[in-house]
């Protein structure tokens, strides 16, 4: 026993499970941490989000809608379409390059999410008992 134990390169076997063993083990942790503070930046880059939107459409009521509502000749569908667009602009101009980039990436459709997050907005605030 003693003539295998002395016989066996040490080094080589340490050498394989470091290979074979840990360093799978040590990735896949290492990937799970990865994607998971990943997934925190895009709920928090979409909480920003959402304040950014709640502050644009509120700002963009204050300065544009009160004063095109008082007549409704002007208030057309163009109109609606200018000033959504007005508030998408802020809400994205609020957000800092890589809170964007993060957002847009993991949203194919990140504009029609902005889109659907607006009428969100507006219905939330219209609807505010």
């Amino acid at each position: 026993m003693s003539e295998v134990l002395n016989s066996i390169d040490w080094m080589q076997v340490i050498s394989v499970i470091w290979t074979v063993v840990l360093l799978p083990i040590i990735t896949y942790i290492g990937t799970q941490i990865n994607d998971y503070a990943k997934a925190k930046r895009i709920d928090k880059y979409t909480d920003i989000l959402y304040t950014n939107v709640v502050d644009a459409v509120k700002d963009v009521y204050e300065t544009v809608v009160k004063d095109i509502k008082h007549n409704p000749n002007l208030w057309t569908e163009e109109k609606k379409n200018e000033v959504k667009e007005i508030a998408k602009t802020k809400a994205i101009n609020a957000l800092t390059t890589s809170a964007y980039q993060m957002l847009k990436s993991v949203n194919e459709d990140f504009e029609e999410y902005l889109d659907s997050l607006i009428g969100t907005v507006l219905y939330d605030l219209k609807n505010k008992t």
